[in-house]
């Protein structure tokens, strides 16, 4: 059974399932070269690459949003019937009920043939990633981001291979509407530090820990999330109408953001404790992508243990589409399996040691490695196989990449990748954090490239289990350097992460980056500095 999955908003992707295996999802963005790219895609091209033809195709799954030309649009797609979209919004009244209300069957018109088709909601598709791609036979989970069909928040409870319930607004009364966490963050750092809408959320994360959070602002918070999280706070709790990022104001701004985020979601998780009693929660959503609140989750002693996908943010969506289609509408039982992050681009080398060899012995005299292989990462963190690496004992090397070859605000943290076997030897507490989806505290001073202001990072733990590339990485780079732990940030500079050897040879160029690796040989600058830790 193949089934062709499509979302076409903002961080628009394509994913191919077989049989309830993902043998690809692709992010518009890798290909256009544009960020958070919206809209439609060259799918002949797509199914061309991975030997797929359309008369093989046998499902399609959609979310009716197109996003084309900067407006949003359900119109652009041939489909016989309406979609769920149309039907009575009961749900906006806190009701709980099976997920069927928001889902629909269709006939599709695409590729010049007539496809089954089904058409699944927003937030449906983020549960779906998050729960399907869990370790858990079942598992209440929490989606929120800055708004899909017309809802920002919602939880839901998976139990063995459907979702059994659903609900909007994550128990919220309030008169005004629903809790609105995503765009409260995107309005911040458009309106106050002139951040692009996408782009806030991550630098406000950074910045958070060089501030305060002020209790004046986290009830403004409140009061905006629900009422008009697209517009600016109060002007008299502001100095200024935009911030610099080294004004006390702003750093308190981020941390006043980040305490009312972690604040909306553990007295979400504690009601949702008592209403579903679940042992395991799963958070997921463009919020999904914040590490604070989601330790705060997993340390609340609400749940045994926590699980946050590899692509919460709508990158995902056309994947979460494709397993709830697959397990949920076609009642197709789940199968143990490891699910992997890498769904890219396939450049080759995933499995070779000398490429290894080749980015450690670099990273030994100091310098900065990008390092491009394998099939490419399906989400926003780059994890061992479109990265760029260094020496996390470099005092100065985050001021390095931050400066010189990413280009990006001076205070942007630089995260870890570390063997799960020496975990305990450099930071506490523990953290299921397979993908950069926790924070944890540093507990060794001899990892300061990677030690942000507070203590903090958030690191890529390396499972045993893993054999892959991260872990050829690490072994070689702890048996030459003594220690399981090395620098990972992603390989791009001021674009999408990069997606083929090409674009890694282009970038490679166009910064500051020592050394590129790729299965095709390694690029090493004449005047590569060599930088002692």
């Amino acid at each position: 059974m193949r089934i062709l999955s499509l979302y076409f908003g903002h961080d628009s992707s394509a994913c191919l399932l077989e049989d309830g295996r993902a043998v690809a999802v692709i992010e518009k963005e890798r290909t256009t070269r544009i960020r958070h790219d919206s809209g439609r895609m060259d799918l002949e091209s797509l199914l061309d690459q991975y030997g797929w033809r359309a008369e093989d195709i046998d499902c399609v799954a959609i979310n009716p949003l197109i996003r084309e030309g900067g407006s949003d649009s359900c119109d652009g797609w041939d489909l016989t019937g309406s979609s769920y979209r149309s039907r009575p919004d009961y749900l906006q009244r806190g009701l709980r009920c099976a997920p069927e209300a928001r889902f629909s069957r269709h006939d599709i018109r695409l590729l010049g043939r007539t496809y089954p088709c089904v058409s699944v909601d927003h937030h449906l598709g983020h549960i779906a990633t998050g729960y399907y791609t869990s370790p858990f036979e079942a598992a209440t989970v929490l989606s929120a981001d800055g708004g899909g069909d017309a809802r920002t928040v919602a939880a839901a409870r998976g139990e063995g291979h459907r979702i059994v319930e659903i609900e909007y607004g994550w128990g919220n009364t309030h008169p005004a509407g629903e809790l609105n966490i995503g765009s409260l963050w995107g309005s911040i750092g458009q309106y106050y530090l002139g951040y692009g809408r996408l782009e806030g959320a991550g630098k406000l994360m950074g910045l958070a820990p060089y501030g305060r959070a002020r209790p004046e602002l986290v009830q403004a918070m409140w009061e905006a999330a629900h009422s008009a999280p697209r517009s600016p706070l109060p002007e008299a709790l502001m100095a200024n109408k935009v911030l610099d990022a080294t004004d006390p104001t702003a750093q308190d701004l981020a941390a006043s953001v980040q305490a009312f985020t972690t604040d909306a979601y553990l007295r979400a998780a504690e009601r949702l404790a008592r209403v579903f009693g679940d042992d395991y929660l799963v958070s997921t959503g463009g919020c999904g992508m914040n590490c604070v609140a989601n330790t705060a989750l997993h340390t609340s002693g609400l749940f045994r243990d926590t699980w946050v996908p590899a692509q919460p943010s709508d990158c995902g969506l056309a994947l979460g589409q494709a397993l709830f289609t697959w397990h949920h509408v076609m009642d197709q039982t789940r199968q143990p399996r490891a699910w992997s992050p890498y769904l890219g681009a396939d450049v080759g080398g995933a499995d070779d040691p000398s490429i290894a060899s080749a980015a450690v012995e670099h990273l030994l005299q100091g310098r900065t490695v990008g390092v491009c292989v394998g099939q490419a990462e399906n989400g926003p963190r780059a994890l061992g196989h479109r990265s760029i690496l260094a020496d996390p004992r470099i005092p100065e090397i985050r001021a390095r990449i931050n400066n010189s070859v990413k280009h990006r605000e001076w205070y942007r943290p630089l995260a870890p990748m570390v063997l799960e076997e020496d975990f305990a030897r450099y930071f506490a507490p523990d953290v299921p954090s397979r993908y950069m989806s926790y924070v944890t505290q540093v507990t060794s001073d001899r990892l300061p490239g990677i030690t942000h202001v507070d203590g903090s990072t958030r690191p890529q733990v390396i499972s045993r289990e893993d054999q892959g590339m991260p872990r050829l990485l690490l072994e070689e780079w702890k048996r030459r350097s003594g220690i399981g732990v090395l620098l990972n940030t992603s390989f791009n500079s001021q674009e999408p992460v990069v997606d083929t050897v090409e674009q890694a040879y282009a970038t490679w160029q166009r910064t500051a980056l020592d050394v590129l690796v790729t299965p095709h040989g390694v690029h090493a600058r004449e005047e590569a500095r060599a930088f002692a830790p």
